[in-house]
């Protein structure tokens, strides 16, 4: 009874961190792949099932396959990151009533810049 139980709240844990790497796909300060992981850890000890599920989807699992095979950003994920963070930070600085919101949308925005370029494409490890 126990087993099933733990079995089922592992299920439902990865549930909630595929969720919440789903809703970081679009949204820029919200890590997609750590959520990922922590979710395929969840479905390998609740649901070989689910867990399979996660690894081999056609976009999810790319997040895992990156991470386990130690590859980096491709130049278009690097591409799309940068035009998501750009638009999301500026709507914020446009927004926001505070010089310090603003300030803080910029420093981002440039933090974020400078970590994608510093960062080694996928493609330059080949």
């Amino acid at each position: 009874m126990e087993s099933a139980l733990k079995s089922r709240a592992y299920l439902a844990a990865g549930f909630l961190f595929v969720g919440l790497g789903v809703a970081g796909i679009p949204l820029p300060l919200l890590p997609t792949t750590p959520f990922l992981l922590v979710a395929a850890y969840c479905f390998a000890r609740g649901s070989k099932k689910w867990h399979e599920w996660l690894v081999t989807h056609r976009v999810l699992g790319i997040y895992i396959a990156a991470f386990r095979e130690r590859r980096g950003l491709t130049r278009g994920q690097k591409v799309r990151a940068a035009i998501v963070v750009t638009l999301t930070l500026l709507i914020t600085a446009i927004f926001s009533p505070l010089l310090v919101g603003k300030l803080l949308a910029g420093f981002i925005w440039v933090t974020s810049m400078i970590a994608l370029y510093l960062f080694r494409s996928a493609e330059s490890k080949k």
